[in-house]
């Protein structure tokens, strides 16, 4: 005897397979393209986020660029100050050098001759004695604005005035302000 089959069920169990196997397809079929959508929205997203980035670099550059021209002209002013000072302390140096040298030089010392170049000073003159000439020498040494002091000439005979004096030639450098060396530190009023 035949058993009766019943195959319906396998067919729905079939249909039900397939209908599943499609929606799983177009599940992920829709999945990937909404994954794809994303990720293009993040790419664009990053795409804006470097032209903004890119954007202010550049306009960082700029801005280092113009800082480079406005420290260029902050060295260019900050020469042309330190020119202005030193000519400013340079003024006053012929004045302050002419109100030292009566306290350095001695009675019975004249100076005739005197050259500046700059801050090196040469002297010449005459003096009455060898002793005025030692005296005005150890004054000039201990002076603290007086340096590298070279007593070039010492020549006696030479007659002055019916009188016979001695000729010397004396050079040195004057410095603007005085250096700690000298014991006597002659103040000149005006000196910065």
């Amino acid at each position: 005897m035949l058993h009766d089959i019943n195959l319906l069920p396998w067919r729905e169990y079939k249909q039900r397979f397939y209908g599943m196997v499609v929606l799983g397809v177009l599940v992920a079929i829709g999945l990937q393209w909404f994954g794809s959508l994303y990720i293009d929205h993040l790419k664009t997203q990053q795409k804006t986020r470097n032209q903004q980035l890119q954007a202010y670099v550049q306009e960082l550059d700029k801005q280092l660029i113009n800082l480079k021209a406005i420290e260029a002209k902050h060295k260019s002013i900050l020469t042309r100050l330190r020119l202005v000072e030193s000519l400013q302390n340079e003024r006053n140096k012929t004045t302050d050098f002419m109100n030292l040298m009566p306290e350095l030089v001695p009675e019975g010392v004249y100076v005739d001759k005197m050259k500046m170049n700059g801050r090196d000073v040469e002297i010449g003159g005459i003096s009455d004695s060898t002793a005025r000439l030692a005296t005005m020498l150890d004054n000039f040494e201990n002076s603290a604005w007086l340096m590298n002091i070279e007593m070039h000439s010492i020549v006696s005979g030479k007659v002055v005035f019916g009188k016979k004096f001695q000729t010397f030639k004396v050079s040195f450098r004057f410095e603007s302000k005085p250096l700690e060396v000298g014991l006597d530190k002659p103040s000149l009023k005006g000196v910065k």
